[in-house]
């Protein structure tokens, strides 16, 4: 039968050992049992381990203390290590690294406006009110003064836009304006793709949640788009808006139509329109739809081809023993083709004459010259043709 060692009989055993090896070493001193020299020298010996076991014991308790009791236990209460996030000049919300607390703290005035609450974020247009979030519950603080604007009795809520805010409550969506009061409730509900709610230049996207179309309401809450659309999206002004069949209309702020739904994919910068066509030619317009550039191109080079003519370069190379030495290898000669390679929508490309004449739309996916005016493209349907300087196939 197996017997199991206790904790006691350990240590009686090991202390046992360090007797016999003090015995064997006190022999050589004149060491004898019962003498009286034996019981000084084991007095001795017996305050020199406790003294040595006491040592050890304040080290050990000492880096215990001073590594890990302090540190996480003691310190963060005396002295926390706040994170700040700046609400406004002088009022910051700042969560401690190991306690995990948090608080709203005016660094002016010194006083905690609000504790423990989870986040706090600010709206993008500046507005004066932030929404918060604690215990579960969504609300609104002023982040100048950092006092509670509209208490957190929100399920969900987001930041204030042109002055309305969204909010669920009781599973509706709401839009209340900063005094909590409520402006629009027409029986609308949170869409759970949503990711935001806010108006720009007036109106505010929101989705239908039975099938997840979309359409703009205004600041009254009537629909000046219904929902039935796949996608609207503000840009620079504009609206541009997808149909469930993917064909997509450029908006002015009014909705007034700028250009009308076809097989394009539209984005605005500061300066223009900007359309992808279906053929992947691209085209700009003013922001009044007048077309100002038929045929936008962004890139164009060159391209090489291997004339089947070797010639000898010698390379420099390291051999298996680390050392250097020249070696002669054949290398293809290569020659400028005939024509260009242009890109019109990123990563469709077409053919270019050197004077610019565009030899084919923008319709391969790569294009490689294999001769002095053959070319290899590749149509992104994993077919691929040979065709001349002219654009056409060559069999």
């Amino acid at each position: 039968m197996k017997k199991s060692i206790s904790f006691r009989l350990f240590f009686t055993v090991l202390w046992r050992g360090i007797c016999q090896v003090f015995r064997f070493l006190g022999k050589f001193f004149g060491y004898k049992d019962g003498s009286s020299y034996a019981k000084v020298l084991w007095r001795v010996s017996a305050t020199c381990l406790t003294v040595l076991l006491a040592l050890f014991t304040g080290c050990f308790l000492y880096a215990f203390t001073t590594e890990v009791v302090i540190p996480k236990w003691i310190s963060p209460s005396l002295n926390p290590e706040w994170e700040s996030q700046r609400i406004s000049n002088y009022v910051v919300f700042q969560k401690d690294y190991w306690s995990r607390k948090t608080r709203v703290y005016n660094e002016a005035t010194g006083k905690v406006l609000l504790k423990d609450a989870d986040w706090i974020v600010t709206s993008e247009d500046h507005d004066s009110l932030a929404v918060f979030a604690k215990d579960g519950k969504r609300g609104y603080i002023n982040r100048f003064t950092g006092e509670i604007a509209i208490p957190a009795i929100y399920t969900r809520a987001w930041v204030f836009s042109e002055g309305l805010a969204a909010v669920e409550k009781d599973g509706e969506l709401l839009f209340i304006d900063h005094l909590g009061d409520i402006v629009i409730d027409k029986g609308f509900e949170v869409h759970c793709s949503m990711p935001a709610y806010a108006f720009h230049d007036g109106y505010c996207l929101v989705k239908n949640p039975v099938n997840g179309n979309i359409g703009l309401i205004d600041r009254k809450g009537e629909w000046k788009l219904q929902p039935e659309y796949l996608d609207i999206r503000n840009l620079d002004s504009v609206w541009v808006v997808e149909t469930v069949d993917g064909q997509e209309a450029v908006f002015d702020k009014s909705l007034n139509v700028i250009l009308p739904f076809s097989d394009a994919e539209y984005y605005a910068t500061g300066e223009a329109i900007v359309a992808t066509l279906s053929d992947h030619t691209v085209r700009k317009y003013d922001f009044r739809g007048k077309l100002i550039e038929p045929f936008c191109i962004n890139d164009v080079e060159q391209m090489t081809y291997e004339t089947g003519q070797l010639h000898y370069a010698e390379t420099n190379e390291d051999d298996s023993d680390g050392e250097y030495g020249g070696t002669v290898n054949p290398v293809n000669v290569l020659a400028t083709a005939k024509c260009f390679r242009y890109q019109a929508e990123y990563g469709w490309y077409g053919l270019m004459t050197p004077d610019g004449r565009v030899v084919t739309p923008p319709s391969y996916e790569y294009i490689r010259a294999i001769g002095a005016d053959v070319y290899l493209c590749g149509d992104g349907h994993g077919n691929n043709i040979l065709l001349d300087g002219k654009g056409n196939r060559v069999q």
